[in-house]
């Protein structure tokens, strides 16, 4: 994936949950099937998409991310949340809830 590609993506999505981890990374991949799953429950209306830092090692330092497993949260093109390493979902999942209740109001 390009940076153009997913500033297209950004930009064409009402909401965007970004995760960026790694193969290697033990942390990432216990968390993702958490997150994703919590997601999916809660905010039906967000839009989902993983980053393998592996593959895009430069791409990754253009959006300033340094640590794995990060996620990002965009509403309407602007990122409002960036969680890295140590991430609490329920935490999270409370953080992302009131702009969900603004941004995808029917």
């Amino acid at each position: 994936m390009s940076e153009q590609i997913l500033n297209e993506k950004v930009k064409s999505s009402k909401a965007l949950m970004l995760y960026v981890g790694g193969e290697h990374c033990g942390v990432c991949k216990a968390l993702y099937p958490k997150i994703t799953q919590k997601f999916a429950e809660h905010f039906p209306k967000i839009e989902q998409l993983r980053i393998d830092i592996e593959n895009e090692k430069e791409f990754i330092s253009q959006l300033q991310i340094f640590a794995i497993p990060t996620i990002i949260v965009y509403f309407e093109g602007k990122e409002f949340f960036r969680r890295s390493r140590n991430i609490s979902v329920d935490l999270f999942l409370n953080e992302v809830e009131r702009p969900y209740e603004i941004f995808m109001e029917d």
